[in-house]
């Protein structure tokens, strides 16, 4: 069965692949996919999540910052810049934090008889659609493509270094607020407030103010906030701080994701409270505040971190509040999630693989 749920996803992959040019690119988005379906075989054969989604969660990561952002890395005008003019994937985190701003500027756009100029991003927002459907909070675990960076962080030891740290109470809302200040801002000076002042992840990108002294700052801000929330604390404390605290789209996702049937329950008559799951959460997205049992909050990634931590099985994903009994609810959402995450990462992954196969090359000739 493992076997045959695999093959499913790679063939699904597979399909608009194959509608494509051949090639290198082709030859390498079938190994890509290859290696999905190894991944997915892995998971169901075996019934743990986290290892193989985490692995393919942060090979998407960087490739992204390898294919999109490698000015960051000094290569312009190496082997990774090539001729072709690439566009870059709508970033979910900007739309969000400018959400208010695209409702005005879409009503314009209807008022004045342009509103086909807006389809590219109706297309985007039907993607998001859809995927929030399938997978809902999963995006954030899944397939967004900045959140396998703290993620790797977070996994390069097995025990934190501060054992002793413990989240306030009320300070996970700290990202809804955020958002909401925001979407506020955003609208109110009709600028992306986040992406200028913010987002760790502009660094490698041009800056939107002209003024030298404004883009100064940005530049250590994003670079502070880098350093901070994606590579110092998720080592130091074994979290994604990034996604839990300073991305806007994760509390909009705990919001908007709530349309997907899929939740991660937790059986109460099998649980143990040894709290071994809320040590394993990456995002803080388990509320243990009651001494009878433990709560999935709506910022749950739907990661599996928490499956293959907790010793008595209680802890898997479902249809609705509770649990089934049956694997059911479990296959679904996994098929989903590599189908949505396996889309996203046919974008650049294969991309980027021919260009460390080019980089090794050259090296190897030069």
């Amino acid at each position: 069965m493992s076997f045959g749920l695999s093959v499913v996803i790679v063939l699904c992959l597979s399909l608009p692949v194959f509608s494509g040019a051949g090639g290198a690119l082709f030859a390498a988005k079938l190994a890509w996919i290859s290696g999905i379906g190894f991944a997915s075989y892995r998971v169901f054969r075996t019934g743990r999540v986290s290892g193989w989604r985490s692995l393919f969660f942060i090979i998407l990561a960087w490739a992204f910052i390898l294919e999109f952002k490698a000015t960051l890395l000094g290569l312009s005008g190496s082997v990774w810049v090539t001729p072709e003019i690439r566009e870059v994937p709508y970033c979910h985190i900007a739309i969000v934090s400018t959400f208010l701003n695209h409702l005005y500027y879409q009503y314009l756009a209807l008022m004045s008889g342009h509103w086909l100029k807006w389809s590219p991003l109706a297309a985007g927002l039907l993607f998001w659609l859809l995927a929030t459907l399938s997978i809902g909070q999963g995006w954030c675990s899944w397939a967004c493509f900045y959140g396998g960076l703290d993620t790797t962080f977070s996994s390069l030891r097995k025990e934190p270094f501060l054992k002793w740290f413990h989240l306030p109470r009320g300070a996970r809302d700290f990202s809804l607020a955020l958002l909401i200040a925001v979407m506020l801002l955003s609208l109110a000076k009709t600028q992306p407030v986040y992406c200028l002042w913010l987002c760790p992840l502009k660094i490698s990108t041009g800056f939107l103010d002209p003024d030298t002294v404004i883009r100064k700052w940005q530049f250590a801000i994003f670079a502070a906030a880098g350093i901070l929330f994606v590579i110092a604390l998720p080592v130091l404390i074994k979290k994604r701080t990034f996604c839990a605290f300073l991305c806007p789209f994760g509390a909009w996702q705990a919001i908007v994701g709530r349309i997907s049937p899929f939740r991660v329950s937790i059986n109460p008559e099998v649980c143990t409270l040894c709290q071994q799951c809320l040590k394993a959460c990456p995002i803080y997205a388990i509320d243990a505040t009651g001494v009878k049992e433990h709560k999935i909050s709506s910022y749950c990634n739907r990661c599996g971190d928490c499956f293959d931590a907790c010793p008595t099985g209680a802890i898997d994903y479902s249809i609705g509040k509770r649990l089934s009994g049956t694997p059911l609810p479990r296959i679904l959402f996994l098929i989903s999630a590599w189908l949505i995450g396996g889309s996203v990462s046919l974008l650049f992954v294969p991309s980027a693989i021919l260009k460390i196969i080019r980089w090794v090359s050259s090296g190897f000739h030069g």
